[in-house]
């Protein structure tokens, strides 16, 4: 809290809000009896607090916790289709900060569909997994996956065929790299209130302000919206026309 000339600022955390990736399962470039997978290698997962809002798709997710959405799809692009299967993705393997934990949310979930710690592997008797065709189909929105705590956690995953018409994949590991929300700085500059941050390459920022937090509405503090994070630090200039206000800042992909 900064207070100068009866005018009291607060800076509060990142929030976050999110765009997808897909994960194709389809045949294996390199063997057409198997089955494969095309997707992203990397992805964060970004801290979202309790109760605030994460994705449309996503509405149930309750937050407190570094949560990304990807979806795993039989809709292919790249890979082809692989005609005839029914895929099941496995939860290979965890392994990533210690006190760590991997949560797979399901459509519409209120809690965790499943759960394991890291520096889990799996036997043949704990074989955590989730269909990719739903009902027929075969690109499914609403799953999320999320982790306790910050840093980064390999997660190796493979598909099988229910049908049994397909070999089973091999392993694809997927690094999510939790990210703790940097902190927010606020001083006072010649009437204006200047929001400072570092940004992140290649996500995105708005700046929101409220001046009541008893019912009060959050509005965009033009023009500091659609904010390309550049790797650098990045400050806001807000003029000065409250008794009060609360600055937060929306991180997004």
């Amino acid at each position: 809290m900064k207070e100068i000339a009866c005018l009291i600022f607060f800076c509060l955390p990142f929030l976050s809000l999110h765009a997808h990736d897909h994960a194709e399962v389809g045949k294996n470039p390199t063997n057409p009896n198997q089955l494969g997978f095309y997707g992203p290698a990397v992805q964060l997962a970004l801290y979202v607090p309790i109760g605030e809002f994460f994705s449309g798709y996503t509405p149930n997710f309750p937050g407190g916790s570094f949560a990304d959405e990807l979806a795993f799809t039989s809709e292919v692009n790249i890979l082809q289709e692989a005609t005839g299967s029914d895929p099941e993705v496995e939860l290979v393997a965890v392994t990533g900060p210690a006190g760590g934990s991997f949560f797979f949310w399901e459509t519409d979930a209120r809690i965790p569909t499943w759960a394991r710690p890291t520096g889990w592997t799996q036997t043949s008797t704990d074989r955590p997994s989730f269909e990719v065709m739903v009902g027929g189909n075969g690109h499914v929105h609403g799953r999320a996956f999320s982790v306790n705590h910050p840093g980064e956690y390999q997660v190796v995953f493979r598909v099988r065929d229910r049908n049994n018409r397909y070999a089973m994949s091999q392993n694809y590991t997927v690094l999510i790299r939790a990210l703790t929300p940097p902190p927010l700085s606020i001083r006072i500059e010649n009437g204006q209130a200047i929001v400072g941050f570092s940004s992140r390459l290649n996500l995105v920022y708005d700046l929101e302000i409220c001046t009541d937090l008893d019912g009060g509405v959050w509005n965009l503090a033009e023009p500091y919206t659609f904010m390309d994070g550049t790797g650098q630090r990045m400050e806001c200039a807000i003029p000065i026309d409250h008794h009060r206000a609360f600055f937060r800042l929306i991180e997004y992909k």
